[in-house]
């Protein structure tokens, strides 16, 4: 049983996004348009360094950049260290192609885009590295505050009805706007899609979160106890080959797909603050399944009460205690 469970938190980077959950996939890096206009980009980067050991390419330049700092950060290969590992493979590509080029007066643009194509992907991946490890870190602390949150008395207001947000950023943290304030986020059945009417309530969670711009937001996702239809649920242990290979029980499997799900659920709100500008290094997201329910699973009116998103208002990545905190842990 220990040994199901391990494997299940490591399956969470995989499974968090499984299509099982019909989310949206990470759109792709935009594409050039006109060729002559491509050439004249890439080579534009293609930069003279006197004195030194001849060209320097700058998409290779920021993806060394943002691997040593992903390699530098704290923890990060404890928690990403897949992302990790293929940004230096990325990385290796686009040295060994630009090696190859590197000494030529007209270096051919198809390679050049390949080379920057490489050297992207590695920038890329070192930053998913980098911010996951610093939005882990910070969660463990966030969930310890949420627990304590969760243990006091809960805010009564009438049914539907939602509070403004007001005061200072300082008093805003700790703060559990969603739903307590905001209202709810509510899914399809068994999906990762935002109802129409949740969208409105994360789109003024944004607009709270441009207003303060020295805070974060820590996103939790939780589910009922409840599984999917018995074909969702081969359909989900289907898609993760090393989930079956445990051969699980039923309702492992039914903790695993609600696992799952909280999750894919928390990231799809925070792709949409994302989507409605606010910087992803202020959010964290992070699903619970159905282990921190809040009223009783043996009523409707509880699992829907146990269906639920909390947003809870943290320090942000640059406020005064951030800073603090990053100073504490290097000294």
């Amino acid at each position: 049983m220990k040994s199901f469970w391990i494997v299940g938190i490591g399956l969470l980077p995989l499974i968090a996004g499984c299509s099982v959950f019909e989310t949206n996939p990470v759109p792709p890096n935009p594409a050039l348009t006109g060729v002559s206009a491509q050439d004249a980009a890439w080579k534009d980067q293609i930069k003279q360094v006197r004195g030194g050991d001849g060209a320097r390419f700058e998409p290779l330049e920021d993806a060394r950049d943002a691997l040593d700092s992903a390699s530098a950060e704290q923890g990060v290969e404890n928690y990403d260290a897949q992302a990790l590992a293929s940004a230096r493979q990325a990385l290796d590509a686009a040295e060994s192609g630009w090696a190859e080029v590197a000494d030529k007066r007209r270096p051919s643009s198809d390679r050049l885009a390949e080379i920057a194509s490489d050297a992207h992907r590695a920038q890329r991946l070192a930053e998913i590295a980098r911010y996951t490890a610093i939005r882990e870190i910070n969660l463990e602390k966030l969930v310890a505050a949420n627990d304590e949150l969760q243990s006091r008395e809960p805010v009564q207001q009438p049914a539907g009805e939602a509070r403004p947000v007001t005061g200072a950023a300082r008093e805003l943290v700790g703060q559990k706007v969603v739903p307590d304030r905001l209202g709810e986020v509510s899914f399809q059945p068994g999906t990762a899609r935002m109802k129409a009417e949740s969208q409105a309530v994360v789109g003024e969670l944004a607009q709270l979160l441009s207003q303060y711009p020295s805070v974060g937001v820590a996103i939790f996702g939780h589910t009922d106890n409840v599984g999917p239809s018995a074909q969702s649920l081969e359909r989900f242990v289907a898609a993760n080959p090393r989930l079956e290979q445990q051969a699980p029980s039923r309702a492992e499997k039914v903790r695993a797909f609600n696992l799952a799900l909280s999750a894919a659920r928390a990231r799809a709100v925070a792709q949409l603050l994302v989507e409605n500008g606010v910087p992803a290094r202020r959010i964290g997201a992070r699903g619970f399944g159905d282990t921190r329910p809040v009223a009783s699973n043996d009523t409707e009116a509880g699992r829907q009460a146990n269906r639920r998103i909390e947003a809870v208002i943290v320090p942000g990545p640059d406020s005064p205690e951030a800073q603090q905190a990053r100073a504490n842990a290097g000294s």
